[in-house]
């Protein structure tokens, strides 16, 4: 008589266990660095730039020929998303040890109005960043481009004369050091990842 209830009890256990099993694997997939490596690039050779860096200094993509680049986009005076961002980009240089000599650390602005020309960060003045990075900056006629060759879009509001940046994509350009683009991912993914591909990189450079 109790047969159809122990084989309803039974079922139900297995759902259980199996419900709970997905759930694991998911949640380890999570902090797995095989889960999600972004996407590949292809090593073709990355857009170039001419802009500022926060000591006034004039720096060109092949200034950094030789090393690979991790390169991000980012507002100086954004108070959300960006500072996580450079909080990863100084968990990464701290993983990397002794292959940081071997690295650059780049971020570009998509705010020109706020972010002056050859200025730092104030984002960097309030949080972790990276103990050796450029913050490059430029006029919307010199950034323009580079976003847009980097496929970077950026929201842009008209406030009378000025143009005020309101979002933009996040996430790491990865470049090897021939000046090729390995990997994009985005910014929020466990620094051990970021600086696992960052190897990677610095390896495809010297073989490919």
């Amino acid at each position: 008589m109790n047969t159809p209830w122990l084989r309803v009890i039974l079922w139900s256990l297995v759902v259980v266990l199996v419900v709970f099993y997905l759930y694991l694997r998911s949640a380890a997939g999570a902090y797995d660095p095989r889960a999600y490596r972004g996407a590949d690039l292809g090593l073709v050779a990355a857009p170039s730039f001419h802009l500022t860096n926060q000591k006034g200094e004039m720096r060109r993509l092949e200034d950094y020929r030789g090393k690979a680049i991790l390169l991000t986009f980012l507002d100086g005076h954004c108070k959300d998303v960006c500072p996580l961002t450079l909080q990863t980009m100084a968990d990464v240089e701290k993983i990397l040890g002794k292959d940081r000599s071997r690295v650059a650390m780049v971020a570009i602005s998509v705010d020109p109005l706020l972010d002056k020309v050859g200025e730092p960060a104030l984002v960097a003045q309030k949080g972790p960043s990276p103990q050796e990075w450029d913050f490059l900056t430029g006029s919307l006629e010199a950034l323009e481009p580079v976003w847009k060759a980097y496929g970077v879009q950026v929201d842009q509001m008209a406030v009378g004369r000025f143009t005020l940046n309101q979002a933009h994509d996040t996430g790491f350009f990865i470049l090897d050091p021939k000046g090729r683009l390995y990997r994009y991912i985005q910014s929020d993914v466990e620094p051990i990842l970021v600086a696992q591909l960052v190897k990677e990189a610095l390896a495809a450079g010297e073989t490919r």
